[in-house]
């Protein structure tokens, strides 16, 4: 299982590359996925709510771009892609768990709502990663880091993210446009996401962590 772990990295990561790309959601109207929202927002929405609904469209696509290149690769890459995977995680978990903090306060008011245990999921889990993901790397600090926790983190994000479009948000998304949640039929092309960032999730489990005392060579040269 361990060498076929940067393969199942690659394969979850290139999923998430070209999942905002495929069609996700159906209604009467036609089939939607994250480019044809680029038009369909415009002018319904403010620019920074409509800035924010797309980066959350494309993120899957941003989080396969850095988690390829460190796919089997020592250390996970250079230390700019791992500062980057950091940065990204932190953000990524920042906005998740807005996210689910303003569906659990405007559950009332709200036709469209989550799962009760996918909200706690959205809410707890990014908090947890993301300070779990930092004090990981004020412990260690760069140079003593591989990145492999903050990449599974980033995958697991994406998978939380994926199922709360599949669930619930492109009905979410689609209100903004007029559409009816009710009207709304989730698309194959809605899994990609989530079966993407499982399967990188699982291979980073499985991929075995260089040994301390390479690490530690490489932080001692610099």
């Amino acid at each position: 299982m361990q060498r076929a772990a940067p393969w199942l990295v690659r394969v979850g990561a290139v999923l998430l590359l070209i999942s905002p790309f495929l069609p996700q959601a159906r209604s009467d109207t036609g089939s939607f996925g994250a480019c044809t929202m680029i038009s369909a927002l415009a002018g319904k929405l403010g620019g920074v709510e409509r800035l924010a609904a797309l980066s959350g469209l494309f993120a899957p696509a941003l989080a396969g771009a850095l988690l390829l290149p460190g796919a089997g690769r020592p250390r996970g890459g250079g230390a700019a892609l791992r500062v980057s995977t950091l940065g990204f995680l932190l953000v990524s978990s920042f906005g998740l768990a807005t996210l689910g903090s303003l569906l659990f306060t405007d559950a009332a008011t709200r036709t469209v709502t989550p799962s009760f245990t996918l909200a706690i999921a959205l809410f707890a889990g990014p908090l947890v990663l993301s300070g779990t993901a930092l004090s990981r790397w004020m412990q260690g600090g760069l140079d003593r880091s591989t990145g492999a926790f903050e990449r599974s983190a980033l995958a697991l994000l994406m998978t939380l993210h994926g199922l709360f479009l599949a669930d619930c948000g492109w009905g979410y998304i689609l209100l903004s446009d007029g559409i009816q949640s009710g009207t709304v039929r989730p698309l194959a092309g809605v899994w990609v996401g989530p079966l993407g960032g499982l399967l990188a999730v699982v291979g980073g489990f499985w991929t075995p962590p260089p040994s301390r005392a390479a690490v530690d060579t490489v932080a001692a040269t610099g």
